[in-house]
């Protein structure tokens, strides 16, 4: 399942003009010269790639993206925290009314 959405994904940002970004290998906590080797090849590969060309997107633009939408949320402009969706810091009575509103 995770090879078939980070190759969709991938795919998406090649649509996008971003591809290259997005890289998935498995390596073991037992591999830590791996883990440094592959880090380090991808940081060099992104930063080869340069800037997101996407950076300069024009404001009307921005409108089309989640991210900004949910910035000119009230909530999120009052910096208000939000539910985190395991639950944690928030009372029983709030976790059974998220619950309940998510069957609802």
């Amino acid at each position: 399942m995770t090879v078939k959405r980070i190759t969709f994904l991938q795919e998406l940002l090649t649509f996008m003009g971003l591809d290259g970004r997005v890289h998935l290998e498995w390596i073991s906590s037992a591999e830590a010269q791996k883990f440094v080797q592959v880090v380090s090849a991808f940081t060099e590969k992104i930063r080869s790639l340069g800037p997101n060309p996407l950076a300069g997107a024009n404001a009307a633009m921005a409108g089309l993206l989640p991210a900004a939408s949910l910035a000119k949320n009230a909530d999120l402009a009052n910096n208000t925290p939000l539910a985190r969706p395991d639950g944690a810091g928030m009372t029983k009575e709030a976790i059974n009314e998220s619950q309940s509103q998510t069957v609802a």
